[in-house]
C-alpha cells in the first residue's frame, strides 16, 4: 500500500514513462531495425497453408514430429520419435485455422499493459537502489537481458529458434530497457528523498 500520495505519483510517473518508451521503442524495432530478423520467406505459403488446414485439427502449438505429451507412450513409440527426430524434419507451428488482422487495438493495449506491468518491477527495482544514475540505468537493461537470457534462451536452446532471432530480441530488449531506464532513473528521487513506493 502506497502511504506518501507524493510518493505514489511519482512512482506511478516513473512506470509510465518505461512503459510508454517501450511501447514506442518496441514499435521503431519491429518495424525497422529487427522486421523480419530470423525468419525465411515461404514462397508457397498458400499450398503449405491449405495442408496444415486438411492437416491439423484444431487451433494450436503443433511439434514436429509430434511427441505423445500424454505420458502414456510406450518405450518403443518413444524411442521411434527419438528416431524420427534424429532423422528431421523438425520443427514448431502456431497454427490458426481462422484469420484476424495483423494489428488490433486488443493486441496494442495487451502489449502497452504488459509494458506498464514490466516497467512497475524495473521502479520497484530502482527505487530500492541506491547507486549513481548511470547504473540505475545498466541495471535496466541488464534487468532486460535477464528477461531475455531466461525466456529466449528455451526457443533457441531447445526448439531450434535461428540465432538471429534470438540475437534480435537480446538486442531489442537490452536497448530498449536502457532508453526506458534512462528516463525512469531520472524521475527517481534521491535515496534521501525517497519513499516506499509498497509497504
Amino acid at each position: 500500500m502506497i502511504r506518501d500520495p507524493r510518493t505514489g505519483g511519482r512512482f506511478a510517473l516513473v512506470v509510465l514513462v518505461g512503459g510508454v518508451a517501450m511501447f514506442l521503442w518496441g514499435a521503431i524495432s519491429h518495424m525497422t531495425l529487427f522486421k523480419g530478423a530470423g525468419f525465411s520467406h515461404q514462397a508457397n505459403d498458400e499450398a503449405v497453408a491449405a495442408e496444415l488446414s486438411r492437416s491439423l485439427p484444431h487451433d494450436g502449438l503443433y511439434f514436429l514430429p509430434s511427441p505423445d505429451f500424454s505420458g502414456n507412450a510406450t518405450d518403443a513409440e518413444n524411442a521411434a520419435f527419438e528416431a524420427r527426430f534424429r532423422a528431421g524434419p523438425t520443427g514448431m507451428i502456431v497454427f490458426h485455422r481462422g484469420g484476424s488482422e495483423p494489428v488490433t487495438p486488443r493486441k496494442l493495449l495487451t502489449q502497452f499493459f504488459s509494458e506498464l506491468l514490466a516497467a512497475a518491477i524495473g521502479a520497484l527495482v530502482l527505487w530500492r537502489l541506491a547507486a549513481p544514475y548511470w547504473l540505475r540505468v545498466l541495471t535496466m537493461g541488464m534487468l532486460g537481458a535477464f528477461g531475455v537470457l531466461s525466456i529466449s534462451t528455451i526457443y533457441w536452446n531447445w526448439y531450434g529458434f535461428p540465432d538471429a532471432f534470438f540475437a534480435a530480441q537480446l538486442v531489442d530488449k537490452v536497448v530498449g530497457w536502457l532508453l526506458a531506464g534512462a528516463g525512469m532513473a531520472a524521475l527517481v528521487p534521491p535515496v534521501s528523498g525517497r519513499g516506499s513506493p509498497a509497504a
